[in-house]
C-alpha cells in the first residue's frame, strides 16, 4: 500500500469510528475531522431514508432519523458504494428496543431491501426453457434452478406486501395485522420493481431455489406447503417471467 493510499485509510477509520481520537500523525485538527465525520453520518442517514421510505412514513420522520442514526453509529459503510449500505437494518430493528412496539417493521424493512436490491441489481439475461432441452428428464429433479439477482423471495409473519403496497403514492393502507403472514416475491421487469404476494406453494418453490436446493426438494416442499399447488403451472412460470438467471447440474 503507497503512503498516500495508507493515509486515505487511516482517515476513513476515523470517519466511520467517532470513538477514536484524531490521530495527530495524519495532520488533522480535531474540529476538522468532527465535520468529516459529521457528513459521513448525515450522508449514511439519507440513505436509509431513501431505501426505507415505507419505515419512514410508518414511524415518521423524527423516529426514523433517530434509528438511522442508531444503525449508522453500529454500522459503518464497507464500499463506496451507497447503493450496498444498510441491508442489515432489518435485524437491527428486530433487536432494537424502542423498534419492538412495531413487530412487523423488521419484516417491512427486509421487503424493502429486497426492493432496492432488485432495483439496483445488473441486467441478467434470463434463462429460457429452451435451455433444457438437452437434459434428460431423469436428470431434472437434480437441476438446481437459480433465481436472477433482481428477483427476491421472503416469507413472513405479517401481512408485510400488504403494508407495503397502503404505502405506496395514490394507494389507501387498509391493513388488517391480524390476517396472517404473507410471502412475497420482488421482481423486477422492464426496469420496474414488483411486488407480489405469492400463494404458500410458490413461496415456498421460490424460497427452496433461492436457498440453492435441489428441483426435486423445491418442488417438495412446495407440494408440502400447499397440497393443490400446480407445480408444473409454478415452474412454468419461473420461465416466462423470466424469475431465473441459469442453472447447474
Amino acid at each position: 500500500m503507497t503512503p498516500e493510499a495508507r493515509w486515505q485509510a487511516e482517515l476513513l477509520e476515523l470517519i466511520a469510528h467517532p470513538d477514536q481520537a484524531a490521530d495527530t500523525t495524519l495532520g488533522l485538527h480535531p474540529a476538522g475531522l468532527a465535520v468529516y465525520r459529521n457528513n459521513y453520518r448525515v450522508g449514511l442517514i439519507e440513505t436509509l431514508n431513501m431505501i426505507y421510505p415505507v419505515c419512514g412514513q410508518i414511524v415518521g420522520t423524527e423516529f426514523m432519523t433517530g434509528l438511522a442514526r442508531e444503525y449508522s453509529k453500529r454500522h459503518a459503510s464497507h464500499s463506496g458504494n451507497l447503493h450496498r449500505y444498510g441491508g442489515s437494518f432489518g435485524d437491527f430493528l428486530q433487536d432494537f428496543p424502542p423498534a419492538q412496539a412495531l413487530p412487523y417493521l423488521p419484516d417491512v424493512a427486509r421487503l424493502e431491501w429486497a426492493v432496492h436490491r432488485s432495483y439496483y441489481a445488473i441486467d441478467q439475461t434470463p434463462l429460457a426453457a429452451t435451455a433444457l432441452s438437452g437434459i434428460h428428464p431423469d436428470q431434472f429433479g437434480q437441476l438446481r434452478l437459480r433465481l436472477s439477482d433482481s428477483s427476491l423471495a421472503l416469507s413472513s409473519p405479517w401481512p408485510v406486501v400488504a403494508i407495503w403496497q397502503g404505502h405506496q403514492p395514490g394507494q389507501t393502507l387498509n391493513v388488517d395485522l391480524e390476517s396472517g403472514g404473507e410471502q412475497a416475491l420482488v421482481s423486477r421487469h422492464a426496469g420496474k420493481v414488483r411486488v407480489q404476494a405469492e400463494t404458500a406453494g410458490m413461496a415456498a418453490l421460490l424460497l427452496a431455489l433461492q436457498q440453492g436446493l435441489l428441483l426435486e426438494e423445491a418442488a417438495g416442499l412446495a407440494l408440502s406447503a400447499q397440497h393443490d399447488f400446480d407445480l408444473q403451472a409454478g415452474l412454468a412460470r419461473l420461465f416466462a417471467d423470466g424469475l431465473l438467471s441459469h442453472y447447474q447440474l
